[in-house]
């Protein structure tokens, strides 16, 4: 069994001392269980919205038009509970963050609750609103809240997910980095990247490439839910790992950890 040994005064990532940097994540118990609980359930939710889009988009016979409901509808349904789930893990992240990281932990939670703030508007309007207006009565309809491209309320969710949420990914990537999950880091900045490329599309006014964003968001975060919730329930330890701490200076490594494994 590996054996993981700490003394106060780890290096954080900033290069200052604090307790953590390399123990996995901090945070109570009740922290790292809503953050595990909170990951699952983005995992489930992505499936499900994932499904729904290809069924969608298959039983429309291909991708040239936007999708209608019911399946538009459900779509939107689970994004607005999704989003409030987002906020809440953000904010476990936060309070879980090792020593050296909060200030990316806070970044990455100013930038998902603007994603939140956003998305939730649109889709609520799009539910309780557009559906309700006779598309003739408004002048320039079309271009206001349909989603062809461009139009307004569009292109606010496309900012939402496709740079909020991008960034948010990407400032929380350090926290894993320095509580040693690798695959969480890795995870977070491949979904973070696909979501910035998907930006392009409407940059040059070619829709079709924001379908490389999509995929960062609707299908590669739900994958990375799965180590997020793992990192969550081990604490940010490898498995099977144990922790002890040890006084200052008595045998310490320069940077106060021990290695080892057990006989």
């Amino acid at each position: 069994m590996r054996i993981v040994e700490h003394s106060p005064g780890g290096l954080g990532l900033d290069g200052l001392r604090g307790g953590g940097t390399a123990a996995g994540l901090g945070g109570t118990k009740a922290d790292r269980w809503i953050g595990m609980w909170s990951a699952r359930a983005l995992c489930a939710i992505g499936v499900a919205y994932a499904v729904t889009m290809v069924a969608g988009f298959a039983a429309m016979g291909g991708l040239s038009k936007p999708l209608e409901d019911p399946y538009l509808a459900i779509m939107e349904v689970l994004i607005l509970v999704m989003a409030p789930i987002l906020v809440l893990l953000a904010v476990v992240i936060h309070a879980c963050a090792p020593d050296g990281t909060k200030t990316y932990s806070m970044t990455a939670l100013g930038w998902m609750l603007l994603l939140a703030g956003f998305t939730m508007t649109v889709h609520l309007v799009q539910l309780t609103v557009v559906r309700r207006i006779d598309p003739g009565a408004i002048h320039g309809f079309q271009d206001l809240f349909n989603w062809h491209w461009p139009s307004v309320l569009y292109g606010i969710d496309i900012t939402a997910w496709d740079i909020f949420f991008a960034l948010a990914l990407l400032f929380a990537a350090p926290v894993f980095h320095a509580a040693g999950q690798v695959a969480v880091r890795n995870g977070l900045l491949l979904a973070s990247a696909m979501s910035l490329v998907g930006i392009i599309g409407p940059a040059v006014n070619h829709i079709a490439l924001r379908q490389v964003g999509i995929i960062g968001y609707a299908i590669v975060w739900p994958i990375v839910c799965v180590p997020l919730s793992k990192a969550f329930r081990q604490g940010g330890l490898p498995s099977g790992a144990i922790v002890r701490h040890w006084p200052p200076g008595q045998g310490t490594s320069r940077d106060g950890w021990h290695f080892g494994r057990s006989r």
